[in-house]
């Protein structure tokens, strides 16, 4: 994003974030880990660790990976890729950090609000029937065995829908139970199968 993608102060931001609340993410997970299941879509393959993968040099290697990747598109790029943007992550991600990450598909509370949001209803009506149309309210993010999250787009997308500047570029690596009441993932679904069996997938674009 030339002119528009900051450099971030990582751990800045998550200093800001953090608070010592339970938050319960490992249980949200879990349920959309089931809901996965018991839709009938593929296994993601996930395994829990008790190990925590957020440190400084991970930061690093987190800023680099996706500065290479996304430095050379504009704001709304991103944020109408969203799917694309953290599928064509996953992998250069999973190799530069050395651990397996699980593409995750939800919606994120954020100052009392529920953005990008779907019920569960209208996610299982468009597995039955595909999209209703080309945009898809539904956030997408990488979740590591620690339930610790990587997101890419929020920032960017929300920024560039609600014309918010100063969200625009920020990344986050965290684990959601460290994060305030006003910024929480909520997990529905685990697994890239979705998107290709409701159509989602055709819409993907390679990011190089």
């Amino acid at each position: 994003m030339t002119g528009k993608y900051k450099e971030l102060s990582l751990l800045s931001w998550i200093r800001r974030l953090k608070v010592q609340q339970t938050r319960n993410y490992e249980q949200r997970f879990d349920q959309a880990l089931k809901r996965s299941k018991d839709w009938g879509l593929a296994p993601s393959g996930f395994c829990c660790s008790q190990e925590r993968f957020l440190s400084e040099n991970n930061l690093k290697v987190f800023q680099q990976v996706v500065s290479a990747s996304l430095s050379h598109l504009q704001a709304e790029d991103v944020s109408q890729q969203c799917f694309a943007v953290t599928a064509t992550l996953k992998n250069p991600l999973e190799r530069a950090l050395g651990v397996p990450l699980a593409f995750t598909l939800g919606y994120v509370e954020y100052n009392g609000h529920n953005v990008f949001y779907s019920d569960t209803n209208e996610l299982k009506a468009m597995l039955n029937k595909g999209m209703p149309s080309p945009a898809l309210n539904l956030h997408a993010w990488l979740t590591l065995p620690s339930h610790e999250v990587i997101d890419m787009t929020f920032g960017t997308t929300y920024g560039v829908v609600t014309q918010t500047p100063s969200v625009i570029g920020r990344l986050c690596f965290m684990h959601p139970d460290d994060m305030t009441a006003d910024m929480q993932y909520h997990p529905q679904l685990i697994g890239e199968d979705y998107l290709e069996r409701i159509g989602g997938m055709s819409t993907l674009l390679i990011l190089s």
